[in-house]
């Protein structure tokens, strides 16, 4: 959602499942305010939330562009789903409030914190510091980008194992640079160079994999999850993630009550296990804060 590397676009052609059912409900609730959509968990509360902290009392209403599959999206029966509704959910739990989801254009969605139409942003929010000049946040799990394989594939293990192989991106991305690099280092040790396939729409880097033309292909760690979740036992991912960046649920600098109460709330999910369960299901473990 949030764009740090130039290849932050969700691809057309690799997300057009998850888009068109986005396009039947998504679209039309864009930027609507509270109680646009919602999933709720309810149970007692584990962590105590002070009185009058939410807006709403036994709810909390998280402002997200439900748009990025698979993080955010509509599902068939158009409710919201994805890592980090399930993920949101959870937390609500553990406040023992329901969970309500505003669809919010990601590009308001501060604005619409600010405004008091949202509790809180979970929305892949990068956390930068021009943003915690403005907003609280309370880190969750990482962005990054990996290198994806056949399933079958066996001899790349790592970037390390590209020396001499073919590896697929998009044009004028930071996957591209790392594969740029990764090459000067295979050169440098005396080993064949990377050879790099450059493609103007990620979607078509991946149909390079697909075929069998390429030997990996490098992406954002959300799209290789979501194709792997669409296509199972097709890919598998390689290697560390990199050009790694936190991401983090956002307040209004003005409650920390609520900052202080989401951050003992996912110390609790990922004490019970419910953190580490709902990422490794969406194939996100990789993104996974560590402690």
């Amino acid at each position: 959602m949030d764009k740090p590397f130039p290849h932050r676009r969700r691809p057309a052609g690799v997300l057009a499942a998850g888009m068109a059912v986005a396009a039947l409900a998504g679209l039309t609730a864009c930027g609507a305010g509270p109680g646009t959509a919602g999933a709720s968990i309810q149970t007692s509360a584990a962590v105590k939330v002070p009185g009058g902290t939410l807006d709403t009392a036994g709810q909390i209403t998280y402002c997200a562009d439900i748009s990025a599959p698979p993080l955010t999206f509509y599902d068939a029966s158009q409710k919201p789903a994805g890592a980090e509704i399930e993920l949101g959910d959870a937390l609500a739990a553990e406040l023992g409030v329901k969970a309500n989801w505003a669809n919010t254009s990601f590009n308001g969605i501060i604005p619409a914190l600010q405004a008091r139409q949202c509790d809180a942003i979970i929305s892949q929010l990068y956390i930068k510091p021009a943003r915690e000049a403005v907003v609280d946040f309370v880190p969750y799990m990482y962005a990054s980008n990996t290198l994806v394989v056949a399933a079958q594939n066996n001899a790349v293990q790592s970037a390390d194992d590209l020396c001499g192989k073919k590896a697929a991106g998009q044009t004028g991305t930071t996957v591209i640079q790392y594969l740029t690099d990764q090459s000067a280092k295979c050169t440098a040790a005396g080993r064949p160079k990377v050879d790099i396939r450059q493609f103007t729409r990620d979607s078509d880097a991946l149909q390079q994999l697909r075929l069998g033309l390429v030997d990996s292909y490098a992406t954002t760690l959300e799209t290789a999850a979501y194709v792997m979740k669409q296509q199972p036992n097709t890919f598998k991912l390689v290697g560390e993630p990199f050009n790694r960046i936190q991401v983090g649920a956002a307040t209004r600098k003005d409650d920390p009550a609520l900052r202080d109460a989401l951050a003992q709330a996912l110390a609790a999910i990922k004490k019970n296990g419910t953190y580490d369960a709902i990422l490794k299901k969406w194939n996100l473990a990789g993104d996974a804060l560590a402690g």
